[in-house]
């Protein structure tokens, strides 16, 4: 398995200088030939308790056995089980689960797994933490859909974070050989069905999601690389509740890939701050890149500046 600080996956470029001005971007213009599951259709959740937009929800009493994501609409199971599988053993599993009267289950998308993740994690285990709802009996790693072309890798979201702690380097998502039994099946449904409205509209230097509800702000070329507590400060300062994403929020624009004209400029190998901060290592925080790599960087690191509000 594959695990250097980003997920494995190898950021395309992102260069050009599109975007200016206003205009939108239709729903399908995430690159890569992204299926609309591939991208964030809802506002993205995150970790309850600190005060950011559209805490985690969910409803497991309607439906025994399931868990009803009341931010984003999915279905999950509440228990996917500790079995592991090669990726494509896991998507057949999905494909042919009737569960609950339901028979339309799939494995998800990385971003649908992202929208699960904590960043405060369940503590029943203070050695082994997890970085999801204690409301769902699942930990490890559990594969995407989409392989991570066009190394034929396939991309999983690591719930233990893989074993991050100050000595080891790591990351929300890892990549490894489909054809190795190295995740678990996480099967999840959507009650209907997705947008087709235009995803991106753009205004100078403020572009709003239409799925997500988020508005990203670009700031001046001489604030857009700092710490970790400049990068705080150059958007706090915008106002207005202009703020660093979550790296949940901070996810939904780069994957499956960034979208360039929407976000121009943004160098290919760039990792962007986050305001999560990485539990178990002090004065860290979890930073993010094109592709949707991930890693744990110390405060006084120097990464891009995203803001969001």
């Amino acid at each position: 398995m594959a695990c250097s600080g980003s997920d494995g996956s190898e950021p395309n470029q992102a260069g050009g200088n599109g975007g200016a001005g206003g205009g939108t971007i239709s729903a399908g213009a995430s690159g890569l030939g992204a299926q609309p599951s591939d991208i964030a259709q809802w506002p993205m959740p995150n970790s309850p308790d600190l005060g950011l937009p559209n805490p985690q929800t969910y409803d497991t009493t309607t439906t025994p056995g399931v868990v009803h994501d009341s931010v984003t609409g999915l279905d999950w199971l509440r228990d996917p089980g500790a079995t592991l599988y090669s990726r494509a053993d896991a998507l057949a599993l999905c494909e042919a689960l009737s569960f609950a009267g339901l028979d339309d289950w799939r494995v998800p998308s990385f971003i649908e797994l992202v929208s699960l993740f904590n960043v405060v994690p369940n503590v029943e285990d203070a050695d082994a933490p997890i970085y999801i709802s204690p409301t769902f009996e699942a930990k490890g790693r559990y594969w995407a859909a989409p392989s991570l072309s066009p190394n034929g890798l396939g991309r999983l979201l690591d719930f233990t974070a893989d074993d991050c702690s100050a000595s080891v380097a790591c990351s929300i998502g890892v990549a490894a050989k489909v054809e190795e039994p190295l995740g678990g099946a996480f099967c999840v449904r959507n009650g209907g069905a997705w947008s087709t409205s235009d995803r991106y509209q753009i205004n100078a230097d403020q572009v709003t999601d239409m799925r997500t509800g988020l508005t990203w702000i670009t700031v001046a070329a001489n604030v857009q690389t700092s710490d970790h507590a400049d990068a705080v400060n150059t958007c706090q300062a915008l106002g207005n509740g202009a703020r660093l994403p979550s790296v949940n929020e901070l996810l939904t624009i780069l994957v499956p890939n960034l979208v360039s004209k929407a976000f121009p400029n943004w160098p290919s190998s760039a990792f962007a701050w986050s305001s999560s901060a990485v539990s178990v290592i002090s004065g860290s925080y979890w930073s993010a890149a094109i592709g949707g790599a991930t890693r744990a960087d110390a405060s006084d690191s120097h990464n891009r500046v995203q803001c969001v509000r």
